[in-house]
């Protein structure tokens, strides 16, 4: 998922962003100053809206990429800028406001051990329990799917992993609440950075290299059904149901605990009984949901709804 730049310094599984140009820790850059209750104000309104919470140690980035966004639309003041986003129904504004606050930094096959855990233990034991039921049908959520990169890997992995997958209904779905991102990853198009841990043979059968850029085959990205998602959004989220495996990896990390329990509960809502919820490998859900029983794997860890 698109993720606000405050990636945290401990953990592992994260870069921080770098600074823009002009952005300089710990001093105001070109533009307009931003007063503290400016800064507040988008600070709470981002987090009402997508969940993601920034503290004011952070107050440089936002300040110098909101002054390049209201030089380009001609805005002399943070206030101007701030009510035309709160006032924009169409919610145009505010998505250019996700993307500017927002780095995308993901991969192919991230954290492969775990994915392995998914693939070669979890995998088996839903499609062996649907077995027995006589149901030929897999749905597995990608939620906060950045450009693609996650449920395309999830993709290739189901089709290396099922011979018959032809006579399954599979329905991949995988949202961001960034439409810029969920453009490219509709795309499937990629550079080599985005393949940097992707296995030879995976490289070989699922992408053709064009110029400088890898195109990801069309079967693979026909499994995958993109849309636009906000985790805060309790319509919506309410809406996906009977759910076998959740990822939401690296993305709740970025939300305030309260937000982090609200989406947690949809999850549980949406996963079918004995469902399985991936999160990032330095995460966890203590403090947040008492719901799920910890697994613990051969290859990794994963949440169980019982």
């Amino acid at each position: 998922m698109a993720v606000l730049d405050t990636l945290p310094k401990t953990s592992p599984s994260t870069t921080p962003a770098a600074p823009a140009i002009g952005e300089t820790p710990g001093a105001f850059g070109a533009g307009p100053e931003l007063k503290l209750d400016e800064f507040l104000a988008f600070r709470d309104f981002v987090h009402e809206k997508s969940g993601m919470y920034f503290p004011e140690a952070k107050m440089y980035l936002v300040k110098n990429r909101l002054a390049n966004r209201m030089k380009e639309l001609g805005i002399k003041s943070y206030k101007d800028y701030f009510y035309m986003i709160k006032y924009d129904t169409t919610l145009k504004e505010f998505n250019v406001l996700m993307n500017l606050l927002t780095t995308n930094e993901t991969s192919f096959f991230r954290n492969l051990p775990q994915l392995t855990a998914f693939s070669d233990e979890v995998l088996p034991m839903v499609l062996k329990e649907k077995k027995t039921q006589a149901i030929k049908s897999l749905r597995i959520w990608s939620a906060g799917c950045s450009t693609g990169e996650e449920p395309y890997t999830v993709a290739m992995m189901l089709m290396e992993k099922i011979p018959d997958i032809a006579s399954y209904t599979i329905d991949l779905v995988a949202n961001d609440i960034s439409e810029n991102v969920l453009q490219a990853a509709r795309k499937g198009i990629y550079h080599e950075l985005a393949l940097r841990s992707t296995p030879k043979n995976y490289m070989d059968k699922y992408f053709t290299k064009t110029g400088s850029v890898y195109r990801l085959s069309e079967d693979v990205k026909k499994l995958v059904k993109f849309s636009q998602i906000n985790l805060t959004d309790q319509l919506k989220m309410s809406l996906i149901k009977n759910v076998d495996i959740i990822f939401c990896r690296n993305v709740t990390i970025y939300f305030s605990d309260d937000v982090k329990r609200k989406v947690t509960k949809h999850f549980y809502n949406s996963l079918v009984k004995g469902g399985y919820y991936f999160i990032g490998h330095s995460e966890s859900l203590h403090g947040i949901s008492k719901a799920f029983k910890l697994i613990y794997l051969k290859n990794g860890l994963v949440y169980k709804k019982e």
